[in-house]
């Protein structure tokens, strides 16, 4: 399964919901849920990586990195921060190279702009 394309897709599809007009509180609320659901794509995509054992470290690492990047470039709020950081812990474990990982997550948060 090529994960890296999974993410493409699911950035393709958080990008056309950047686009997409909400002119109603009930468009607004569909966005949000559709942004929710592709986030949590993304970490399924995340976990499925983290059970493969076809692949080696290198190309997991890969699939992490562009993941966390995707989903922090959508992280809205700080549940969101909450439910994936736990969501990732969850997945990765507590080994050195997940630890790296999960410090990527939270050093890549843009959270300055909620200051």
């Amino acid at each position: 399964m090529d994960y890296i394309k999974q993410l493409c897709k699911i950035k393709k599809s958080l990008s056309t919901l950047d686009n997409t007009p909400c002119n109603t509180i009930e468009e607004a609320k569909l966005c949000l849920t559709k942004y929710d659901k592709l986030k949590d794509d993304i970490i399924k995509v995340i976990a499925s990586v983290s059970n493969d054992s076809m692949l080696s470290n290198q190309d997991k690492e890969e699939v992490y990195v562009n993941g966390i990047r995707v989903l922090t470039n959508y992280i809205g709020n700080a549940d969101d921060v909450q439910k994936y950081g736990k969501a990732l812990e969850n997945i990765l474990g507590d080994t050195k190279m997940m630890k790296a990982q999960l410090d990527f997550f939270y050093n890549s948060l843009d959270i300055g702009r909620w200051l």
